[in-house]
């Protein structure tokens, strides 16, 4: 197991977001302000990790790139299938979760406790099996949405112990950007995007970034 994944995936989030700093937070910004209206949400998602994508490939990052999901009528159609295959899956077992563990409560408190246990763990898998599908699905564009959660799945289960470690770096970046009012999830929320980016690049070196193409 190689940590240096961790390490240098915070190093090159750092650099890269210094150098495309303002596109970043202005980028975040325009995707936290839009998001309000709902129908932009999953475009202004694609269009963010376009970004990320666009700077851990090195290039230069601009304020307009947080719209390529408005690029074409079919991205973002493709978009809000991305967005919502990904998240389905949580969604119903949540749905599920609520249904089951207050059934059993009804019957048995100890059971609910215990059922809710279980449906925490298999949200747990669930999130480290998801963590690179929005990723990949934005680097192939030739793929659909089942091809890019199979390849996050494929990679949380043979590095599971990394991404756990990158689910909680990002989930503590995130925490820390919302202590001063939120404003600073400005900086930290495209620096966590940048590391989960970064460490999928380590860990599936193999998956072209063909996103802009």
């Amino acid at each position: 197991m190689d940590f240096n994944v961790i390490t240098s995936g915070l190093k090159n989030s750092w650099n890269t977001f210094v150098s495309n700093i303002v596109a970043y937070i202005v980028g975040f910004l325009i995707m936290a302000i839009g998001s309000i209206l709902i129908v932009t949400i999953a475009p202004l998602v694609y269009g963010m990790t376009y970004m990320v994508l666009k700077g851990v490939r090195g290039e230069k990052v601009e304020i307009k790139d947080i719209f390529y999901g408005f690029k074409s009528l079919n991205v973002i159609i493709r978009s809000w299938i991305g967005l919502i295959g990904i998240a389905l899956v949580p969604i119903i077992i949540v749905i599920i979760e609520f249904v089951v563990v207050g059934a059993l409560t009804a019957v048995s408190p100890t059971a609910g406790v215990l059922a809710g246990l279980v449906f925490l763990l298999i949200v747990i898998l669930v999130e480290i099996f998801l963590f690179f599908a929005f990723y990949i699905y934005v680097m192939v564009p030739s793929e659909n949405i089942i091809y890019a959660i199979k390849e996050s799945a494929a990679i949380g289960k043979s590095n599971i112990i990394l991404v756990i470690l990158a689910i909680i770096i990002s989930g503590i970046l995130g925490f820390i950007g919302g202590l001063l009012f939120g404003i600073g999830v400005l900086i930290t929320g495209p620096i966590a995007t940048l590391f989960g980016a970064y460490v999928l690049k380590e860990l599936a070196p193999g998956i072209s970034d063909a996103s802009g193409q």
